[in-house]
């Protein structure tokens, strides 16, 4: 039985505060990532110890199947809502969205900095931008299962069931390389839990209220956390049940959120139309401001010794607001629009 959208507000703002949530952090995880990597070899090692626990266990693990399970819960969503009546169109806007992008942007960011091999993008997994491939293909599948999934719960749930399974498996090392295939293996889950969650999103909230589910959910999530912390790409059912909970946790909480308190937050959640474009543009600036250039122009190093807090985090507020500039200037004008809008 598919469960019909009861809330007034079916613009899906908590969904929208979610993506403004995700895209932050996901910002925030590449940029504090540079800060132990090679980039500053005289402070990496502090930067380590300092943000790697936090950062390559904490954050990302939580960001990354937030932003798919986001696409997933909007997917569910429209196709409730009759956008995609047919194979056909879901394939025509797909490509537009998300392929065109990838190439155009991938083709930049090769051409500007120095490493010029455009057939690799056929791998669909160049830099940060393989997030749109893989996205591509979890779309696809979808549209060819979900509709035999509303109508059968059993089945919606042994399937969600086996995607997590193939997650604790190895088949996206093995599988080849072309165009972004193979990660669907790893990461289609995320994007049919959020089209259940969408679907059922009804009885979850009762559930969970009900019981006070997200108690025990988010208790479990910190003490996996704490006790098991997993880097990000490592695969454990622990890492799973921890993501998967407070996932949960964070949907219901915003979910539920009254609706002056959108109003409220309604300027943070209009930031989240430009996450896509943020998503894009922040690994590439990001790599700018920290570049050997940057570092002959200002005193970056010496900066990032004498300033363990501050200095990242003013590097992340940069990059996310450059990010979004470029984002606000290509959406002024109709390529813009058509390659990030």
């Amino acid at each position: 039985m598919v469960q019909q959208e009861t809330r007034v507000n079916e613009r899906l703002l908590d969904i929208s505060l979610l993506r403004v949530i995700s895209i932050v952090a996901v910002v925030a995880f590449h940029v504090y990532g540079m800060m132990y990597a090679n980039h500053f070899p005289e402070s990496k090692d502090l930067y380590r110890q300092i943000y790697w626990t936090w950062n390559q266990c904490g954050l990302i693990n939580i960001a990354m199947p937030m932003f798919v399970f986001i696409s997933g819960y909007l997917f569910a969503f429209l196709m409730g809502k009759g956008k995609y009546p047919t194979f056909g169109i879901l394939l025509k806007n797909k490509i537009k969205r998300l392929l065109l992008p990838y190439f155009a942007f991938g083709f930049i960011m090769m051409a500007t900095t120095g490493n010029f091999h455009p057939l690799n993008l056929l791998k669909g997994d160049y830099w940060h931008l393989w997030f749109m491939p893989m996205l591509f293909w979890c779309f696809v599948v979808s549209y060819v299962i979900l509709g035999g999934l509303r109508k059968n719960l059993r089945a919606f749930i042994f399937i969600l069931l086996i995607t997590f399974v193939f997650r604790l498996s190895t088949l996206t090392q093995v599988l080849p390389k072309i165009f972004g295939l193979h990660y669907i293996v790893g990461w289609y889950c995320w994007f049919l839990l959020g089209c259940f969650v969408q679907i059922y999103s009804l009885y979850i909230v009762n559930f969970l209220r009900k019981y006070r589910l997200y108690i025990p959910l988010f208790i479990t999530y910190l003490i996996i956390i704490t006790l098991k912390p997993v880097p990000y790409e490592v695969y454990t059912w622990y890492l799973l049940l921890a993501q998967i909970s407070i996932i949960l946790v964070i949907w219901y909480f915003v979910h539920t959120l009254k609706k002056n308190y959108f109003n409220q937050l309604s300027s943070l959640i209009s930031f989240g139309k430009y996450s896509f474009g943020i998503y894009i543009f922040h690994n590439w600036i990001a790599l700018y401001l920290v570049s050997r250039t940057a570092q002959r122009v200002l005193p970056l190093s010496d900066w990032a010794m004498q300033h363990t807090y501050l200095f990242p985090f003013c590097l992340f507020v940069i990059t996310l607001f450059l990010s979004w500039g470029i984002s606000w200037l290509l959406l002024k004008n109709k390529i813009g629009r058509t390659l990030i809008g």
